[in-house]
């Protein structure tokens, strides 16, 4: 069961191993020193754009239309596709946001085998993709004559077999 990233906060970062069920994260706060004379603005610290990815959504408050200090933008994958990376980014001190961009990668359930005695017609295994069974000779098909990939990444049904 996957919880998601759940965010960072402002002027910190988060850090884990993963972010499924049972999954430790920890929450850290940046430590910065703003130095300063008198009379003299505060310089805006701004990011660039960090872009989005293919196939995925992006979310975030932004001031002005700029990504300032402590902006956070956080992705979604739409369906079909699973995200690798980070799914927050946060506006650092220095301009930089403190993780690359992510990118959404399509779901894919593997190459489900051929039954003994039996053929697979079909070379795509990502979500949506079909792959169609016979069997040879006077074998029967005993299961599904075929199987789709599945939007979790698994096929809908068992293998087939022949008998």
């Amino acid at each position: 069961i996957t919880c998601g990233h759940p965010g960072s906060p402002i002027y910190g970062r988060t850090t884990g191993d993963g972010f499924n069920y049972n999954d430790v994260v920890s929450f850290f706060c940046n430590q910065v020193t703003y130095w300063r004379r008198v009379q003299s603005p505060v310089p805006v610290v701004n990011c660039t754009d960090p872009g989005i990815p293919a196939n995925s959504i992006r979310e975030s408050k932004i001031e002005h239309g700029n990504f300032t200090l402590g902006s956070v933008v956080f992705y979604t994958c739409n369906p079909g596709y699973y995200l690798f990376g980070s799914s927050a980014l946060t506006c650092q001190p220095i301009g930089h946001w403190d993780k690359p961009l992510p990118e959404c990668l399509e779901e894919d359930c593997g190459n489900p085998g051929s039954p003994p005695y039996g053929t697979m017609v079909g070379d795509k295994f990502s979500f949506g993709s079909t792959v169609q069974y016979s069997c040879s000779g006077d074998r029967e098909l005993i299961g599904e004559v075929s199987l789709t990939c599945q939007i979790n990444g698994h096929w809908s049904g068992p293998i087939p077999h022949c008998s």
